[in-house]
């Protein structure tokens, strides 16, 4: 079983020991409630990470169940494809359809250029592939596994290929903030006929500094108002504020929960640096 505080590619046991020993001990000299063992549960780890569409409504909630001392459905996990995305999917599905079909191509118009029959049914199949989405996975392996067996290019066949494709790839991990910056390397990738490289996971997260800067400035402005709260000094600014009314009242429970939070947050920030070759002065616990 994974540890509450694991992030993927983060060794804990070796990151901050004394502070996971500390917090470890801390929860056997307290009479935990129930609750606050289920919301530290709901923490940010492998499965709730920072690449996700909800990521920060995600976290803001954890924030929301602290304070209310109240656990609940939580928002920003591995798989959340909010409705806007949805519909932003079938939208970019009818554009590659119409671009199939000789019509005007709205959003992947400017990356499709050029017209060949290998373009066009490639267009053709990540349009029909995007336009099942909506209804579920079952529905969708079913026209990828259909435009592998009836492929006549390359081109497609190594689009929807097996789980190794790019188009298979990148829906596997719509739920990452990235999807419409690879929707837009598959569009360009057809438009050159060469299977494009998507990147998704780990590879999404690297490029956090260069295509969503808000999102690391957001995780840092959380983890500092987290760390400022437990030394009970006052916030530096209103959104600060607005974490401090989320946590509500200070007390030993709250206080083990908010310190373990800041934890997971901590260790994020360390393995996005490592993938940045960055490094920031993370605030101590202890």
């Amino acid at each position: 079983m994974l540890e509450w505080w694991e992030a993927p590619g983060v060794e804990g046991r070796e990151t901050f020991d004394e502070e996971i020993l500390f917090l470890n001990s801390l929860a056997e000299t307290l009479d935990l409630p129930r609750w606050a063992v289920a919301v530290r549960d709901l923490f940010p780890r492998w499965g709730f990470e920072p690449c996700a569409h909800r990521f920060f409504d995600g976290l803001e909630q954890v924030l929301a169940m602290i304070g209310t001392g109240r656990p609940g459905p939580r928002l920003g996990s591995c798989g959340d494809i909010p409705l806007s995305v949805h519909l932003r999917l079938l939208a970019w599905g009818q554009d590659f359809l119409a671009w199939a079909a000789g019509k005007e191509g709205g959003h992947v118009e400017k990356f499709l250029r050029r017209r060949s029959p290998a373009r066009e049914e490639a267009a053709r199949a990540v349009g029909e592939v995007l336009s099942a989405v909506g209804h579920g996975w079952v529905a969708t392996d079913a026209v990828l596994e259909a435009w592998a067996d009836q492929a006549h290019f390359h081109l497609t066949q190594g689009l929807v290929d097996e789980e190794e494709g790019p188009l298979p790839q990148l829906l596997r991990h719509a739920c990452g903030y990235n999807l419409w910056v690879n929707l837009e390397r598959l569009a360009a990738g057809i438009d050159e006929e060469k299977v494009p490289k998507v990147l998704v996971c780990r590879e999404a997260l690297s490029e956090l500094p260069h295509l969503a800067p808000e999102r690391m400035t957001q995780l840092w402005l959380v983890l500092d108002a987290l760390s400022r709260w437990l030394k009970r000094r006052s916030p530096r600014d209103g959104a600060q504020a607005h974490v401090y009314a989320l946590l509500g009242p200070q007390d030993p429970v709250r206080e083990w929960l908010v310190a373990s939070l800041c934890k997971t947050l901590k260790l994020w920030q360390a393995y996005l640096d490592a993938l940045q070759g960055r490094k920031h002065r993370l605030p101590s616990l202890i």
